[in-house]
């Protein structure tokens, strides 16, 4: 039985077409990949109030790749030298990239004999698996020394991961609220949403004037579009509360704001290919 020639032809055309198509296939998941690694650890813009009478966590946050590359083993704070951080490289895994946590935690001991003067902190000396360390922002960390008023108890709280959250408080004494504020409203008055109420009803302005056991409830709404520089940010933020006590002492006192942070695939992308540097 004889072969057909045309087909022998053409099985010897056929496969150098087949072998270049692997090739190419494989010199652009190549590039891909390549294209798709961090030349080293980016961190998100952490906005956050901490109370260091309080002990209050710093919780910092950071993109590294899964497989090649330098990766974060210590984080030292200039004007914190007695915090201690612990590494948890793996909390949130993508295709390429982890998304991990540092965790600061006080050493008491070394906190009560440090100057409580307040510190705003930008930087972070970064200590990598390989080459050196260097300091890199982190965005703005305010610590205050702050003795908290016992002014309000909580009858409940609530967070959402879809962003709304609900703060329900009851006034302890007579009490005349004259502002409500919060943290880092210059940066958050386009995403964030704070209506308050008092029994029942809206507040529709103030000051507004407390009885003993007077509720308060406060409600707000995370609204940060997720193709904004804005969603790469994490926040820890407080509702500030100013009130004047029935002898004209003025006080204050701070609620906490819950904040989900949750980054897509796509976003994570969005990062990588900007180097960190999202307009």
């Amino acid at each position: 039985m004889h072969t057909n020639p045309k087909l022998r032809l053409g099985s010897k055309l056929l496969w150098p077409i087949v072998v270049l198509l692997i090739t190419a296939s494989w010199v652009g998941n190549v590039w891909y990949f390549q294209s798709m690694q961090l030349e080293k650890p980016i961190f998100l813009k952490h906005y956050m109030i901490v109370n260091g009478n309080q002990s209050d966590w710093i919780e910092l946050t950071y993109l590294e790749n899964k497989m090649k590359g330098r990766k974060v083993t210590g984080i030292q704070l200039e004007e914190l030298p007695m915090l201690r951080f612990r590494i948890d490289p793996h909390p949130n895994s993508y295709r390429h990239q982890v998304l991990g946590k540092a965790y600061g935690e006080w050493r008491t001991e070394e906190a009560g004999q440090m100057e409580k003067l307040p510190v705003t902190i930008k930087e972070a000396m970064v200590y990598y698996s390989e080459g050196q360390p260097e300091k890199v922002p982190i965005g703005e960390i305010n610590v205050l020394w702050e003795q908290k008023e016992s002014l309000l108890e909580t009858s409940s709280s609530r967070g959402s991961s879809d962003g709304t959250g609900q703060y329900s408080v009851t006034v302890k004494q007579p009490l005349t609220l004259e502002q409500v504020d919060y943290s880092f409203s210059d940066r958050l008055s386009s995403v964030f949403e704070l209506t308050m109420a008092g029994r029942d009803r809206p507040i529709p302005q103030l000051p507004i004037r407390l009885a003993a056991g007077d509720p308060l409830t406060f409600n707000y709404k995370w609204t940060i579009p997720e193709n904004t520089p804005a969603a790469f940010e994490v926040y820890k933020a407080y509702i500030f509360l100013t009130f004047k006590t029935e002898d004209g002492k003025t006080v204050y006192d701070r609620l906490p704001i819950n904040f989900n942070l949750y980054l897509y695939e796509k976003q994570i992308k969005r990062l990588v290919r900007s180097g960190g540097e999202l307009s």
